[in-house]
């Protein structure tokens, strides 16, 4: 349990000292899911327990946000994002005032905190060991999955101008020693029921989720690998039906599991029943709706054409931005560029297709040192939030390639596809 001492001193310092003034009105929040880890559930149980914190008056508005890539750089990144795509929360290349950010990425796992000037002033950001402080109570939930958690412990850190690392000092006096050694023992209790009330209210979110959904698992499984079978299309290879059958095998295997929870009372003593049979049926229904936008985008959406056109020219964009003479990378702009004018062609899938296979080693042939760094293990799979038609069927993107193309050995098992 290598998460409790942390989450105990989330408690500890959230309880140890008065905030900074408190909020007449509860401030606004915002959430980028740009890496879908959130559900609904989720972010409304961030927002209440946000509202319900002693936030300095001048945090009008809080924004969470997550990235499925970190960049070099995570909170140079956020910034950039903010600009470009949010320039509601940003004046003068910078965030308005009276913004707080609390972000995560991925690829590399990453972690952020932002203010506006005001704010920064208030929560003493600038503080030593301010950042530190506040990062660290979201460490060990991150770890553990629970970016609820995690969001929550942050905001509640930043709520607390006394919450900072501790560097090395002169030691104490036996009386200051023992003075802190007491508060830390009655705080951390705090800090600790604190993070078992919120862990435990998403394992309870979770057994619900699956009591909600189990009986219906056969029954889509059966439904889905129909519609992949009728998928007349090059983004519907073998390579695609090899990773459904890997999830329709995951669920299989946790299928004894999912019956034994059937008849649980104590749902807080089966955490690790819950975990395995949860993502067992998540990525399930994720794949699903992943399969059924497939089908959309191969009988003719301009919707989800439109969208997925975008995300590969801003993937294929990112690329060039980091070798702008490269004149292979810059005709593969314009050409899906102009695909994305042409959405209702009749081979438009075909066409997307090969533009994916081309693009694949143009991604491959780049210097080492222009890839964004990653320490991944696994590759964009159907199932999970990053995949898109045609990963592991016809290409690698950009921005998840840097790790392969670093681990030759690696990516010598890998599918072509993902391999460079």
């Amino acid at each position: 349990m290598r998460w409790v001492p942390c989450a105990a001193v989330v408690g500890l310092f959230a309880a140890a000292s008065a905030p900074a003034a408190l909020a007449e009105d509860k401030p606004a929040v915002d959430f980028l899911d740009h890496a879908q880890i959130l559900s609904s559930s989720d972010e409304e149980a961030v927002k209440s327990q946000a509202q319900s914190m002693h936030l300095p008056d001048s945090v009008h508005e809080v924004v969470y946000a997550t990235y499925p890539n970190s960049g070099e750089d995570f909170s140079r990144t956020l910034l950039h994002d903010l600009a470009r795509e949010h320039p509601q929360f940003i004046s003068n290349g910078e965030l308005q005032k009276n913004v707080l950010v609390i972000a995560v990425g991925f690829e590399p796992n990453s972690m952020a905190v932002r203010c506006g000037a005001q704010v920064c002033r208030d929560i003493k950001i600038y503080d030593a060991g301010r950042v530190d402080g506040i990062l660290d109570q979201m460490r060990p939930a991150l770890e553990d999955d629970d970016y609820t958690v995690g969001m929550i412990l942050a905001t509640r850190a930043a709520a607390d101008p006394t919450v900072r690392r501790q560097y090395a000092q002169e030691a104490p006096t036996w009386s200051m020693f023992i003075a802190t050694t007491s508060v830390i023992v009655v705080l951390a209790a705090v800090g600790l029921i604190t993070y078992l009330l919120t862990r435990r209210a998403r394992l309870r979110k979770r057994f619900d989720y699956i009591a909600g959904v189990r009986d219906s698992a056969e029954e889509l499984i059966e439904r889905t690998e129909a519609r992949i079978n009728a998928l007349q299309s090059p983004l519907a290879g073998d390579s695609l039906r090899v990773q459904w059958r890997f999830l329709v095998n995951q669920y299989t295997d946790a299928r004894p599991t999912l019956k034994a929870l059937e008849h649980v009372q104590d749902f807080s003593s089966h955490a690790a029943s819950i975990k395995e049979s949860y993502k067992a049926l998540k990525q399930i229904h994720t794949a699903a709706a992943q399969i059924d936008s497939l089908e959309k985008f191969c009988d003719g959406d301009t919707a989800v054409r439109a969208g997925e056109t975008q995300w590969l020219l801003n993937d294929a964009q990112t690329a060039l931005s980091r070798q702008p003479d490269n004149a292979s990378l810059r005709q593969m702009t314009q050409r899906i560029s102009n695909l994305s004018q042409d959405l209702s062609r009749d081979d438009f899938d075909f066409a997307f297709a090969r533009l994916l296979e081309d693009y694949h080693p143009l991604v491959g042939a780049l210097p080492e040192r222009l890839y964004p760094q990653r320490d991944r293990q696994t590759p964009p799979l159907l199932g999970t939030p990053e995949w898109r038609p045609g990963m592991g069927t016809h290409y690698m993107p950009y921005r998840f390639a840097g790790f392969w193309v670093a681990n030759n050995n690696v990516s010598s098992q890998l599918p072509n596809p993902y391999r460079f």
